[in-house]
């Protein structure tokens, strides 16, 4: 019942975009404002409220990555991501990479948030000419394309020997959303679309984002996710190796 309503007030929230205006931009020709609105009533409207619930349900402590239809939703985005005149928006080949991990995002947690990434990725391309710069839609969509990219890469390091601590992570996302924010978009897009560079940067990166979690955990599950964090940061990463780590 919870999901719903959590649903419910995304999709609400993100309704009313659906009748907008774009923003009057001199630089951008009558066709091309048409098109983006369509992008944004075909692509955007009927998907982003299920995606941004992934927020809403891990603030409830639900667990996101079990509570939505992810083969459903996935399919649906896929399938209106083949359309050709998406790709004159499509700034960072996020249509390509998307399409490649939807078979994979149906069975795999990790790759289903390397999914939705690159699904906001495009969007967020869209509601920055369609939206006010202050709107706060736009603001939370921005930081909801880190925090899957946060999810992922942290997933992707600690799956072995720490997966419990990941789900900690999503159900606490505020308590790095500062960090987030202080990183550039295109360090996530740069990490997320290279797997070797994410290979040897997520260990940093993830360090960087318990360092942030640690300073406000509190609760014994959240102490013992941290706890699990340095286990597995001081085995995988010698005091040798660990001065190698960029990022």
């Amino acid at each position: 019942m919870e999901a719903e309503w959590v649903l419910g007030i995304a999709a609400g929230a993100i309704a009313a975009v659906s009748g907008m205006k774009i923003a009057n931009n001199r630089t951008k020709t009558k066709k091309r404002e048409v098109k983006e609105q369509t992008i944004m009533n075909e692509f955007i409207v009927p998907f982003l409220p299920e995606v941004m619930s992934f927020y809403q349900l891990e603030v409830l402590g639900k667990d996101p990555l079990s509570a939505v239809d992810r083969e459903l939703l996935v399919d649906r985005i896929y399938s209106h991501s083949l359309e050709e005149e998406y790709r004159r928006f499509d700034r960072h080949e996020a249509l390509a990479r998307l399409q490649s991990l939807a078979k994979p995002a149906k069975n795999s947690q990790q790759e289903l948030l390397h999914f939705l990434f690159w699904y906001l990725d495009f969007s967020n391309i869209i509601l920055k000419d369609v939206l006010e710069p202050s709107d706060p839609l736009l603001r939370e969509a921005r930081l909801l394309e880190k925090q899957f990219a946060a999810w992922c890469i942290c997933h992707e390091e600690l799956q072995e020997d720490a997966p419990a601590s990941v789900l900690e992570l999503i159900h606490h996302s505020s308590y790095f959303a500062g960090v987030l924010k202080e990183i550039e978009a295109g360090v996530f897009r740069e990490m997320m679309a290279d797997d070797e560079l994410r290979s040897e940067r997520r260990g940093n990166f993830a360090r960087i984002i318990f360092q942030a979690f640690e300073k406000k955990a509190q609760g014994e599950v959240e102490l013992h996710a941290v706890e699990q964090f340095h286990e597995h940061y001081d085995k995988r990463y010698t005091h040798r190796n660990k001065g190698l780590i960029r990022f």
